[in-house]
């Protein structure tokens, strides 16, 4: 899927300065990366139970779990439109 618009910033902001000539811009993270967050913290909330994990993590599945949420994320990013 192709997804335009990828460097688009969540949370951008300028540092305030004593010294109006300086100025500290932090583009934040892009709003990809911010959805795939989002993603990512309910898939990972989805593997526990009561507190307790029942999930299945093996050595390859923190690959899929984050592929998926790009793969979720591309997808917000393109219903944007």
């Amino acid at each position: 899927m192709k997804v335009k618009n990828l460097t688009m910033q969540a949370f951008p902001f300028i540092e305030p300065h004593e010294d109006d000539n300086i100025k500290a811009y932090h583009p934040g993270m892009t709003m990809r990366d911010e959805f795939a967050k989002a993603a990512m913290q309910t898939i990972l909330a989805s593997q526990y139970e009561d507190g307790i994990y029942v999930g299945d993590l093996d050595n390859d599945s923190e690959h899929t779990c984050a592929r998926s949420a790009y793969i979720m994320a591309d997808a917000m990013m393109k219903a944007r439109k």
